[in-house]
């Protein structure tokens, strides 16, 4: 069950962010250049990305673990991978804090900084904080983020103090980051440039297990059909009391070229997987009528979800850049405010 923050946690940190304003880390770091501190095993390092110095909002992104690292690649790769900013907005997991609009922060949000004493005027000057979770939209902290946050802007503002010290010269563009590195009592530290983890987006193929359904698929004939396979993120945000946050549903998509018709969609709940949907979608249509000659998907990550799918049945899979039949449903859907 969600629990909030209360007023002295989010006091804390609205105090270290402030400090840290006053650093003005964008006015050294590109969005682009990382920052990790580390307390514990590699996997556990903490990533922070800078925004606003390329003009817009100033803010910070915190991206935790490798998990939090892969889905700040698949936005920075997004156009690499061909997916939509939606589409990788989707999938991100982090913490973040900006200096915005009023307009941009809910009423909850500026209910917590009248109640703090906290008063901003004029443009981009507005503090608020924000959580992003896979399936769902950008929804203020709990109570447990607010603690998770609150120790990570304050391992940050160490990490820019011993950044702006040192004088450090980091290769950013060559997949470095600036590191700082905690002993087990947190009484000591080392910092400095150091590799990122890795720089490329890691994506998984999805293996069948089931032997009986490995077979049915192998036996399949071929109906000759030419399919598109997508999946779509609409960018709406949807509430429903099951979820204590709002929902930013996902589409999966199968759309047959030759008729110009999509044959399916559904819209996913958060704690569904897309691309595992999707590929169900797909071998429920081998299963009724037969296996089709070729499959469209627009990036690599559907695609390692279909390869498996696709070597068994003999079809061939290609990767486009344009899917006309789904995008043109995709659209119309956008109109009803998905």
């Amino acid at each position: 069950m969600r629990k909030e923050a209360s007023l002295e946690q989010w006091k804390v940190l609205y105090e270290a962010a402030t400090r840290i304003e006053g650093l003005k880390p964008w006015e050294k770091f590109w969005d682009l250049d990382l920052i990790g501190v580390r307390n514990g095993s590699e996997d556990e390092t903490t990533f922070f990305c800078i925004h606003g110095r390329d003009g817009a909002r100033c803010g910070i992104s915190v991206y935790e673990g490798f998990t939090g690292l892969n889905s700040f690649l698949m936005l920075a790769l997004r156009q690499r991978l061909n997916v939509t900013t939606e589409y990788a907005m989707f999938y991100q997991r982090n913490m973040s804090c900006y200096w915005g609009m009023r307009e941009d922060l809910t009423e909850r949000q500026r209910k917590v900084i009248k109640d703090l004493g906290y008063k901003y005027r004029g443009k981009n000057q507005w503090l608020y904080f924000q959580s992003r979770k896979p399936g769902y939209s950008a929804y203020i902290l709990d109570e447990e983020e607010a603690l998770r946050m609150a120790d990570h802007l304050q391992d940050l503002e160490l990490a820019l103090r011993c950044y702006e010290e040192s004088g450090a010269e980091v290769s950013f563009e060559k997949g470095s980051m600036f590191l700082l590195t905690f002993e087990e009592d947190k009484k000591r530290w080392h910092y400095g440039e150091a590799p990122l983890p890795f720089t490329i987006y890691q994506y998984r193929n999805l293996l069948i297990q089931d032997e009986e359904l490995m077979a049915k698929l192998e036996k399949a004939s071929n109906c000759g059909a030419v399919l598109e396979a997508d999946i779509s993120i609409p960018g709406g945000s949807v509430t429903d009391r099951e979820y204590d946050r709002p929902m930013n549903p996902a589409l999966a998509l199968l759309g047959d070229v030759s008729s110009e018709a999509v044959l399916k969609f559904e819209m996913l709940k958060p704690e569904d997987n897309p691309t595992v949907r999707l590929a169900e979608m797909v071998v429920e249509f081998i299963l009724q009528n037969g296996a089709p000659k070729e499959i469209r998907v627009s990036n690599v990550i559907i695609e390692a979800g279909l390869e498996q799918i696709c070597n068994i049945c003999g079809i061939r899979l290609c990767r486009t850049t344009q899917l006309p039949v789904l995008e043109a449903f995709a659209q119309s859907m956008k109109r009803f405010d998905l």
